[in-house]
């Protein structure tokens, strides 16, 4: 632990830049796209969508397990609880950054499966970026990049 008479001499920026520069130095790099930012690989079920902070992001009980993501290399591939959803996956450092997005028609999805359709496609369009992070093996959230306090984000869960 560190004492008051440490912190007060300006010894905590060496010890996080330090402690920072340890945790860079084990990342891939800004030019590392293979993992997709660590999501490459398992399908990963959308457990919440957090787009208003007044709402709780629990998926309605209609729509629960139907919307899942799936990354490769440089591709999301999705279904909004309603229709498939295909996008080209860009990766700097970990933010996704998502171009040529396509939906599906939802046709006639109603109800909680259409709520959550309607939510994903407004999130996950053209150009948008998330940070990415990943808060064990088989869960992480997707947040949209910006200067917002409660930005929109999606918590999953891997299958």
């Amino acid at each position: 632990m560190l004492s008051g008479r440490a912190l007060s001499k300006g010894w905590i920026a060496p010890l996080v830049a330090f402690g920072l520069a340890g945790v860079t130095g084990c990342s891939g790099g800004a030019d590392d796209d293979s993992d997709v930012a660590g999501m490459a690989g398992p399908t990963w079920q959308i457990v919440s969508i957090h787009t208003d902070p007044v709402q709780p992001g629990e998926l309605p009980a209609d729509a629960a397990g139907k919307a899942a993501l799936a990354f490769d290399a440089d591709t999301l591939t999705a279904h909004t609880a309603c229709t498939a959803l295909s996008a080209h996956v860009a990766t700097h450092d970990d933010v996704l950054q998502l171009s040529d997005v396509s939906a599906g028609d939802p046709g006639d999805c109603a109800g909680g499966s259409r709520y959550v359709h309607d939510e994903l496609v407004a999130m996950l369009n053209e150009g948008s970026e998330f940070d990415v992070v990943r808060l064990s093996d088989t869960e992480a959230t997707l947040t949209k990049v910006g200067d917002d306090i409660n930005r929109p984000s999606l918590r999953v869960m891997s299958l």
